[in-house]
């Protein structure tokens, strides 16, 4: 209803789903909003197969290392109550993909929010952003310098990994900037601790690189100089 909350959020969801007003006044977000835009861009050409390719890749993910149950019960959101069938999920996954989801992978792999005893990350979460309340938001007591975890004002979703464009808050540009003097600084450490190029901890010899993550709790970038 307009003039409430919920009629603002459905207003601006039509802005997205809706803009032309095929949609009527109920989206049928599964059977018809996404059935259309799939139309709407292959009939224009425009990045369909990135588009397509994007939504294929997460859904692997979700059904491999990032297993995200998520239960509603219409009084902390604005959801119906929804419990998540386990047994369900995974069979549909198996269905899809031929595998079944490790839900503890992220955190034992990459030690979930305990990040303390960790070197060469920088955690990044916009202001703006949902899945801020998920993540990782301060630096760990007694955590090395090298790990630096900052807050982007007025930033979106993985808004420092987009590509810059005019209308970018300057805090975003500044934690850009951040990420690649960090960046750049654990390089040339590596570089000067193995001059000849190589890595030789436990028996390994592969040569140093950057690698980017996204961590379980959704902070938008770990950089990890190994």
């Amino acid at each position: 209803r307009a003039g409430t909350g919920l009629g603002a959020l459905r207003a601006a969801a039509g802005i997205y789903y809706n803009y032309t007003g095929q949609a009527g006044s109920c989206f049928d977000f599964e059977g018809y909003v996404i059935h259309m835009a799939s139309n709407h861009w292959r009939s224009t050409r425009r990045v369909s197969r990135f588009e397509d390719a994007t939504d294929l890749a997460w859904s692997y993910q979700t059904c491999t290392e990032v297993y995200q149950p998520m239960p509603t019960d219409g009084k902390t959101d604005f959801e119906l109550p929804y419990s998540p069938n386990e047994t369900a999920y995974f069979e549909k996954c198996m269905e899809r993909w031929g595998v079944y989801p490790r839900p503890d992978w992220e955190e034992q792999t990459f030690g979930g929010s305990d990040i303390g005893a960790g070197s060469n990350i920088f955690l990044t979460s916009g202001q703006l952003d949902p899945w801020r309340a998920a993540g990782i938001q301060s630096k760990p007591l007694g955590a090395p310098q090298s790990i630096v975890v900052r807050i982007i004002d007025d930033g979106a979703h993985h808004l420092d990994l987009r590509g810059s464009n005019p209308s970018d808050p300057l805090s975003v540009i500044d934690v850009r900037n951040a990420e690649k003097t960090a960046i750049r600084k654990w390089v040339d450490e590596w570089k000067n601790t193995h001059p000849d190029g190589r890595y030789r901890g436990q028996g390994d010899s592969r040569v140093g690189n950057t690698t980017q993550h996204s961590t379980p709790a959704h902070n938008k970038m770990s950089l990890r100089a190994h």
